[in-house]
This record gives C-alpha cells, structure tokens and sequence, in this order.
C-alpha cells in the first residue's frame, strides 16, 4: 500500500495553520453568540425589573394620590376633582393589569380587585363623603406594599436566574475552550510530529554519514523537498565513500611503490657505510651516515602511514587473548640500545595481565605509547608501565618522566600530523602519526585512549578497554 505523503513543505505549514485555526475559530464564534445571547438575556432581564420596581412604586404613590383626591372631592365636591379621580383610578386599574401580566403570581391581587370595585363605587359625592375616613384606605396602602415586596421578589429571582444562566454559560464556555485547547493541541502535535520526523531521519542519516555508516536507504517519510533532501544525502555518502576508496588506494599504491626504492638506498647506504666498495673519507661517512638515519626515517613514516590506512579502512578483526608481559618484553628488547643510550629505566608490573584484543592493533597502541615515552622522556629518568583490571574494564598506563605536555596541547596531540611544542630527543624526527594512530587503534577495540594526571610521573598515558 503506497503511503500518502504531502507534496511539499510548504503545504504542510499552511495546511496545520489552518487546521489549528479551525477549531479556534469555532470556539471565537461560539463564545461571541453565547456572549451575545447572554447580553440581551441580561438586558432584557434588567429592563424587566427596573419596570417592574418601577411599576409597583407607582401603584403605591397612585394609591396615595387617589385618597387624597377623593378626600378633597368629598369636601369640595367640585366635578372636576371627580375627573382627575376617575383619571387617577382608570391609570391605576391599567397599570394594575400590565403589572399582573407580568408578574402573575402575586396574592394580592384578588384584595386589590376588591379594593378598586370599592373605590370605583365611591364616585358619588355622598358615600365618598361617608367612606372617605374609611379604614379601607389603610388596606389599600398595606396591599400596594406587599405588591411592592412581591415585586422584589420577583426581580431578585429574575437575578438568580440571570446568575444561574451565566453560570451555566462560563461552564460551557470552559468545557468548549478545553476541548478545543486539546484539539488544537493534538493537531499542533500531529503537524510538528509530520515536520520533526523526517528532520530528524534526516539528522540520523547526516550522523551516520559523519560516523562513516551507511545510511539508511528507505525513503525519507515526509514532504518531497526533505525527501528530495534525504536521496541527496545517500548520494553525498556514495560519493564520499568513492572519495574515500580512491584515497586509500592511492596511500596503499604510494606507500607500497616508496617502499622498493628505499629498500635500494638503504642497501646502497650500507655498502657505502661498510666500505665495500672502498675506504671512505670522514665526510663521506658523515653523508652515509645522513643517508641510512633518513632512510630509516622515510621507512618508519610509510609504515605508519600503511597502519593509518589500515585503521581507516575498519578492516574486521577477531578478539583473542594478548598476554602484556612477552609483548612488553619483546618493546624493551627492540628499544635497549635507545634506553640504555639516554639512561632511562623500565618499570613493569610483577603481576601477569591478558587482554582480550587484536594483537595487531594492541601492539600497535603500546608502541607507539612506549616510543613516545622513550623519545620525549628525561635522560636518566623512569619509564612506567603499569596495568590492572576490574569486573567492568582494564586499563594500561604508560608514563614517564619530564617535562608535561601543556594543557592546550593534550588533545591536539592526538590529530594525525600535529606535534606538540616539546622537542623530541634523538635523530629521526616525529611524524605526528603515533598518538592519532594509538587513539585511532583503541577506539576500534572499543576502548579509550588519554593523558591522565598522576603524582608519580610527568606524563601519563591510559588505555582503558571494557
């Protein structure tokens, strides 16, 4: 089944804005008509009740104002006070009525009923003369009281409801903003999760192309451009590792062909130098002598640069068994006419280590540790060999006295073709190649190689295999 991927970068960008956006436009949209609808709900309510508080404080100032004009009627008796009292009282049995519309409930509108039946009967000057000390005027003002706290009622419970509503509506407003939060979260998470996985394919196979591994050959599962990216990224390693072929090769042909050649001036030089072919002049001797230490010289480089070729090129080895004690008696027998020379004395541990490595490369390491401790080391000083073993490493440390490597050189050392500032004694100069090809050697064994402190000698180099 062919998988679906977006067709480039840039779609996937735009494409996650807008799906992100989706959900946050909806929640905008939903919480601006649920505001709305709370706002007029909240209007309408308070409207409702400042009406109706109105209301009721003008049927109670109406009830005092129709007393007062049917007392003055019933003395005057004049027909224009009677207008303004039936004017008084058909505007209280209207507002009555609106006031029952909106709030039904209330009981005492059965005794207010009552009351303007009695009041509407008052009209004639007579009775209204006869009624108009009536103690009725009193339940007529108690009853527009207890409308007045019905109304209130009223209103504080249209209040709650307001409360109870946007109550309700902040829990909606909250549980819709979660959920879009969450969402918008997962959409965030799938979008990154479409850009950061075939970036960081990508960066797993740059890490492999600077480890020298393949990378891997499956395409890159993303848009085109990083897929795209990925295909060049196998192409740069196919390159690179033809590069890599062609300069082997070359180092492998160059040293081979150099060897013939210096085989036949290293013979020429000791004929020369053992008179063979007649007796030599002191100058002459001296030349020879130049010839046979250059040639030597020339030879120890090729062959380091044979062993460099062959640690770069991670040939497969097997691990055996390496006892330390013949191999760092058999370096002190090749060395003896160095040390005993310079006056330098060789301190091995009386106890016997095996290690399970490649003998080749093993050798190498201690070599080239061993040369750089004889060649640096103080004339006359000690030369340390020292190794032990626990239940998750083993460890060889060659150290010596003179003078310390300063403490910006101890790694640079360790590149191929870098000397530090220290003067190495003796007549062939160094090539720079013995520390980068012992580092080079102990990472291969799955080991480390480094300058480590240590109170008993100047220099201390430690070969740490697990």
């Amino acid at each position: 089944m062919t998988r679906v991927r977006p067709r480039s970068l840039l779609q996937v960008v735009l494409m996650g804005f807008a799906l992100v956006l989706m959900p946050l436009g909806g929640m905008i949209w939903h919480d601006s008509r649920a505001l709305e609808h709370l706002s007029q709900l909240t209007s309408d309510e308070m409207e409702r009740a400042v009406r109706d508080t109105r209301r009721a404080t003008l049927l109670t100032n109406l009830a005092v104002d129709l007393e007062r004009t049917l007392r003055r009627y019933a003395v005057l008796g004049d027909s224009r006070i009677l207008a303004s009292y039936q004017q008084q009282l058909g505007h209280y049995r209207g507002l009555l009525k609106e006031h029952q519309a909106s709030i039904p409930d209330a009981p005492v509108y059965g005794q207010l009923d009552e009351l303007i039946g009695w009041l509407d009967g008052l009209q004639d000057l007579t009775r209204a003369k006869a009624e108009s000390t009536s103690l009725r005027f009193e339940d007529l003002s108690q009853a527009n009281m207890q409308l007045e706290v019905a109304t209130r009622s009223q209103v504080d419970e249209h209040v709650l409801r307001v409360r109870l509503a946007i109550d309700a509506l902040m829990k909606e407003i909250w549980w819709v903003s979660g959920l879009v939060a969450v969402l918008s979260l997962l959409l965030i998470l799938l979008f990154t999760y479409l850009i950061i996985h075939p970036v960081r394919q990508i960066e797993s196979r740059i890490l492999s192309l600077g480890a020298g591994i393949e990378p891997d050959k499956k395409p890159v599962d993303g848009p085109a451009e990083l897929v795209v990216l990925g295909e060049r990224i196998g192409w740069l390693h196919d390159k690179l590792k033809e590069l890599e072929q062609q300069k082997y090769q070359f180092l492998r042909h160059v040293s081979h062909e150099l060897k013939t050649p210096l085989a036949v001036l290293r013979e020429g030089a000791d004929l020369l130098s053992e008179q063979l072919v007649g007796p030599l002049t002191p100058d002459q001797q001296e030349i020879c002598q130049m010839l046979e230490q250059n040639s030597r010289r020339l030879q120890t480089l090729i062959e380091r640069l044979l062993d460099f070729n062959r640690l770069s090129q991670q040939e497969e080895f097997e691990r055996v068994p390496v006892a330390l004690t013949p191999l760092l008696e058999s370096l002190c027998a090749e060395y003896r006419l160095t040390l005993e020379s310079k006056g330098n004395r060789v301190h091995l541990p009386e106890r016997e280590l095996t290690l399970q490595a490649d003998p080749y490369r093993l050798r190498l390491i201690i070599d080239n540790l061993f040369s750089n401790a004889v060649s640096y080391g103080a004339r006359g000083g000690q030369i340390w060999i020292r190794w032990g073993q626990d239940e998750q490493q083993s460890w060889l440390e060659v150290a010596n006295e003179g003078p310390a490597i300063p403490q910006d050189e101890r790694e640079r050392i360790f590149e191929p073709f870098e000397q530090g500032s220290i003067a190495r004694e003796g007549v062939l100069k160094g090539s720079g190649m013995g520390l980068s090809i012992a580092r080079e050697s102990a990472i291969s064994l799955g080991g480390e190689l480094g300058l480590v402190d240590d109170g008993q000698a100047s220099v201390c180099f430690r070969l740490t295999l697990k």
